[in-house]
């Protein structure tokens, strides 16, 4: 891992990421057995190391192009 991708994201950039989604968003992907990263607590803030979301993408299936017939 290179140290680029060990940064600490708080939960608003892991939102904007992904199209701006909502909290209650991340509330489902933390619930729903994707296997979305854990988020790390400081205090009373969420952050996601930006290796596990880059990991945790890269796990998902592509979307195969749409032919144009």
């Amino acid at each position: 891992m290179s140290e680029s991708n060990d940064n600490l994201l708080p939960a608003s950039k892991v939102r904007q990421r992904f199209g701006g989604v909502s909290d209650m968003w991340l509330y489902r992907r933390l619930h729903d057995g994707s296997g979305f990263p854990r988020p790390i607590y400081i205090g009373q803030y969420r952050y996601w190391r930006t290796s596990e979301i880059i990991a945790w993408e890269a796990s998902l299936p592509r979307e195969k192009p749409k032919s144009s017939a």
